[in-house]
């Protein structure tokens, strides 16, 4: 299994500002009996997948503008429930940050199957923003799922935030992927 975990919100830049935060470390939270209520579907994206999806492309810049044109076209407005947590809102502000942070090739690779692995995520934990935010953002759901990308095993790490009218958003920020 490759080590590495890829963040898909900068809201959390590393795992060490979530304990920073939180005082928690999202890698050891053990899931709850009632948490383990999501399907343990694998999510296998091929080099065969990747071609359909985006063809040949020469670099990033080039992947790039297909991934983000498939989110627009596919993702992006949709709404997804993950167990409890309902209507989950993919905005256009996800798609834009997506493609202002995207220069890990792995983040771009997955988007025709992003839908699928929010909605089978595993809830980890809730917890409040750490400072008053502009955005009305009043509290952050962790969650996590493992995907199989080109052969290589990797756990991704998912934040969606809810406002103080409780209304829930998958957005993307600074992202980065993690060595353990």
């Amino acid at each position: 299994m490759n080590n590495e975990r890829i963040i898909f919100l900068g809201i959390i830049n590393s795992i060490e500002e979530f304990y920073e935060l939180t005082g928690k470390n999202l890698a050891d939270l053990e899931l709850s009996e009632e948490q383990e209520i999501y399907n343990d579907k694998q999510i296998i994206i091929t080099e065969e997948e990747i071609k359909h999806y985006f063809g040949e492309y020469k670099d990033i810049k080039e992947l790039r503008e297909k991934a983000i044109k498939y989110f627009a076209e596919n993702i992006q407005g949709k709404t997804f429930d993950i167990g409890k947590f309902k209507n989950i809102r993919i905005s256009r502000n996800a798609r834009d940050r997506y493609q202002k942070y995207s220069f890990d090739e792995r983040k771009l690779l997955i988007i025709p199957k992003l839908l699928e692995i929010l909605k089978t995520a595993k809830y980890k934990i809730s917890s409040d923003p750490y400072k008053a935010r502009k955005d009305k953002i009043s509290k952050f759901h962790y969650f996590t799922n493992k995907i199989t990308l080109k052969k290589e095993i990797y756990e991704i790490y998912i934040t969606i935030g809810e406002d103080e009218n409780g209304n829930l958003f998958y957005d993307l920020d600074k992202n980065k992927a993690l060595e353990e």
